[in-house]
């Protein structure tokens, strides 16, 4: 027995050695390999004294408005002081109750966790603190290994030796995702329209809901889902007493009402941000553009990006009317008005906000008014309004027409879209007006001329449905936009504002066969055919007369009006033949804005700058940008060529569109292609440059007499008057080496003789005016020269518009 004993005795003695032996070298194998673990962890955790947040990119336009962020996931930072008590006690309540009270890692909850996983078999619960999950937002990855778990404890007590409890909390309200966007107050700013500071305990308890799993809880995909996360939190918040039972079923019982902000200028300013990230994505990369925080200045008055979009807009819905209603969005077929479950479908995502596009179902069609079925409430689109609209012909290459009745319109049952205009409190219904989504397009482009900063660009008529840009992408012919540039060069060349130009019928061989005999003809003509003979320099461009201005290029020659082009900023293809000059090629309208910038600012090119400076996150300036003035003709030309633009508004092709309304000096011309394909008109005062187009994406024409004064100046008229409402009227100024000399219409210098309707006023290079005749001064004395006026006496014309 005592053998036994003794054999017993000695395999515990021995096994108790073994164990510690073994014991104690697994626990050096384990603290060496923490150490060495450790050892490969951040040491002065600078990442979390100075936390590289992400942050977008910040766009502001020339007064330092804010006009838009570029992010993938948004995050604005805020101190703990801006975090209501009850958001706090819902976080410590869901994710940490001891937080306060712990060292970074909670020994007591890791042994709960590790019995109810092992019973349940499987992960259940977790175990990991505040400061834990704050050490994997910033530090760590999400993979689920053992390595990593070591990690994040020992992060976790590193942090809480250097942080105070409140700043751990900030980094992490600051830095989690929940679900729309990335830190606590541009979450709260996208799902309920507030700041963190303001958030009600409901709204508190659905946030810290929504941590397990954001985009599985989110109240924007999954309301019911976000509710139960939100009950919850609060059953736990009463649980550990942060919380009475009347607080909790108040909140409970409340409904989830999300908010979304509405931005009034994000669909204006679309075309001008997206144009500006492009050019961020290439010089900066995606990483450093969506999450660097770049501070990026742009050369946009953000008024004037509004009242562009607003104008263009405008104007492209005027040109859709004249174009012709194309008809219903859909019809509902029923004997009588259709049901109220049928309008309950097709309304029930109306929003009742005055201006607003909405669908409705017509009910009643008559005189005065046609009533339409809005869902929750009726409106009415009153005769006066209808029968402003033309109705589309079904045959394509008609012309719209005009309508007598509403029933010509519009039917009962049809499906349209309609414009919220004011509520009428008398007859409990809305004012509508008819809307169909425009088919044709178009841009707008206002710069200052003096050095090219962009004010506004608008790229289309609404940027969701198209992202292209027809302001910088879309190349156009401009048609007599061009004739301009011819005209320039004629001066350059030694032609005087008073030159005699022949306006008579050409005929040119295009070297096209047409068979063995004959070769094909190009007959180019004036618009309506019209012959004046001999017409004045000024005359011939004032007038957009074709054939002169052929002859002119003739002259000239067609390679070098291409140099003079060229000089002018216009880099797209040109081909060297006589159809240049009534404007055969395809340009930007940012090109062709610009190259009359040259004309605006004393003959001095800029190139456009959309942005002036941009900083890194820490207000670092890394780029700045402006435009040195290249001086490209002399001042003198720009002058002449803005003084006979100037006609153009006064007297011109542009008289009725722009002359009678626009009340101070500007300068401009207008453009139309052959069947009326693309429209433009280009002017401008002395500080500021305005280019319209118009047109279809894939062209064809866009109806009869649809010229650049009737399609496109309006636009330009309406955004110009809204932008100058508050600036200055200036005079362009007239250069020291130019005079004006009272000529008579044969061309000579006047004298005191000639009958003044045969006499006007022209401007003249000094020295390359007409010399008196000695014979004339003798008999009726010397004549008149000014040297500084500009001529305003010039005869009246009742013109036509040009094409």
């Amino acid at each position: 027995m005592k053998t036994l004993f003794r054999l017993i005795w000695k395999f515990i003695k021995w096994t108790t050695i073994t164990g510690f032996i073994l014991g104690f070298v697994a626990s050096i194998g384990v603290g060496y390999y923490l150490y060495e673990l450790n050892k490969e962890l951040p040491q002065n955790l600078d990442e979390l004294h100075d936390p590289d947040y992400t942050l977008p990119t910040t766009l502001y336009d020339r007064h330092g408005n804010q006009v838009d962020e570029i992010f993938i996931h948004r995050r604005i930072v805020v101190p703990y002081q801006s975090v209501p008590p009850h958001l706090i006690q819902a976080l410590l309540a869901s994710e940490d109750t001891r937080f306060f009270y712990h060292f970074g890692i909670d020994p007591i909850r890791m042994l709960k966790a590790f019995w109810v996983n092992l019973k349940a078999k499987r992960f259940v619960e977790g175990a990991s603190t505040l400061t834990q999950q704050t050490a994997r937002l910033f530090l760590l990855t999400r993979e689920k290994k053992l390595v990593r778990k070591l990690k994040e404890i020992l992060l976790a007590l590193r942090i809480e030796r250097q942080f105070t409890k409140e700043e751990i909390l900030t980094l992490y309200l600051n830095k989690v995702f929940l679900g729309n966007a990335e830190g606590i107050e541009a979450s709260t700013q996208g799902y309920f329209g507030k700041h963190t500071e303001e958030l009600s305990l409901a709204e508190s308890a659905l946030l810290v809901g929504l941590l397990p799993a954001p985009s599985v809880y989110s109240p924007l995909v999954n309301p019911e889902g976000a509710k139960e996360r939100r009950n919850l939190v609060l059953r736990r918040m009463a649980a550990e007493g942060f919380i009475s039972e009347e607080e909790r079923l108040a909140s409970s019982k409340a409904p989830v009402r999300l908010t979304k902000i509405y931005d009034s200028t994000s669909e204006a300013t679309a075309y001008y941000v997206e144009n500006v990230r492009r050019y961020l994505l290439e010089k900066y990369g995606a990483d450093t553009l969506y999450k660097g925080g770049l501070q990026v200045h742009l050369a946009m008055d953000l008024e004037y990006q509004i009242y562009s979009h607003e104008a263009l807009q405008a104007g492209i819905l005027e040109l859709s009317k004249r174009q012709g209603f194309r008809g219903p969005l859909q019809h509902l077929e029923s004997e009588g008005t259709p049901s109220l479950r049928e309008i309950s479908r097709i309304t029930q995502k109306n929003q009742m906000i005055l201006g607003q596009i909405i669908q409705g179902v017509v009910t009643q069609v008559g005189k005065p008014s046609t009533i339409v079925h809005l869902g929750n409430a009726q409106g009415r689109l009153e005769w006066n309004h209808l029968q402003t609209w033309k109705l589309a012909h079904k045959e394509k290459d008609k012309e719209a027409i005009f309508v007598k009745s509403p029933n010509r319109l519009l039917k009962i049952g049809d499906v349209i879209a309609v414009k919220l205009i004011d509520w009428d409190h008398e007859a409990q219904q809305f004012r509508l007006h008819l809307h169909q989504d425009p088919k044709v397009n178009g841009a707008l482009l206002a710069v200052d001329p003096r050095n090219g900063e962009v004010y506004a660009m608008s790229g289309g008529y609404r940027y969701d449905d198209s992202e292209f840009n027809r302001a910088t992408q879309a190349k156009r012919q401009p048609g007599s936009a061009f004739k301009p540039i011819v005209y320039s060069l004629a001066l350059d060349a030694g032609y005087k504002l008073s030159s005699m130009l022949v306006d008579s019928p050409r005929h040119y061989k295009t070297g096209v066969k047409l068979n063995d005999l004959e070769e094909e003809t190009w007959t180019p003509k004036n618009y309506g055919n019209k012959l004046l003979g001999s017409v004045s320099f000024r005359e011939a461009l004032m007038k957009s007369l074709n054939l002169p201005t052929i002859g002119l290029a003739e002259d000239l020659t067609p390679k070098r009006l291409i140099s003079y082009a060229r000089k002018l900023g216009i880099q797209s293809d040109m081909v060297a033949n006589l159809t240049l000059s009534l404007g055969s090629l395809s340009a930007t309208l940012q090109e062709m804005t610009l190259a009359y910038g040259v004309f605006a600012n004393q003959g001095n090119l800029v190139n456009p700058i959309y942005i002036t400076r941009i900083e890194d996150r820490d207000g670092k300036i890394l780029e700045s940008h402006n435009s040195l003035p290249k001086k490209v003709i002399p001042e003198e030309t720009a002058f002449l060529m803005t003084n006979v633009l100037q006609d153009v508004v006064r007297r011109g092709t542009a008289r009725r569109a722009i002359g009678q309304y626009f009340d101070r000096p500007s300068a401009g011309k207008t453009g139309t292609t052959n069947d009326s394909v693309d429209a433009w008109y280009i002017g401008y005062i002395p500080q500021l440059l305005t280019g319209v187009y118009v047109g279809f994406d894939q062209p064809k024409t866009m109806g009869k007499r649809e010229t650049g004064s009737r399609a496109a100046a309006p636009i330009w008229l309406q955004f110009m008057k809204a932008a100058t409402a508050n600036l200055p009227t200036e005079n362009f100024v007239q250069p020291p080496d130019i005079i004006t000399v009272k000529i008579h219409q044969s061309g000579r210098r006047a004298t005191p003789c000639d009958p003044n309707k045969e006499t006007y006023y022209e401007h003249f290079r000094r020295g390359s005016e007409p010399p008196a005749d000695p014979s004339l001064s003798l008999t009726c004395g010397p004549s008149e020269v000014i040297t500084e006026s500009q001529p305003e006496n010039q005869p009246e014309d009742d013109l036509e518009l040009e094409l």
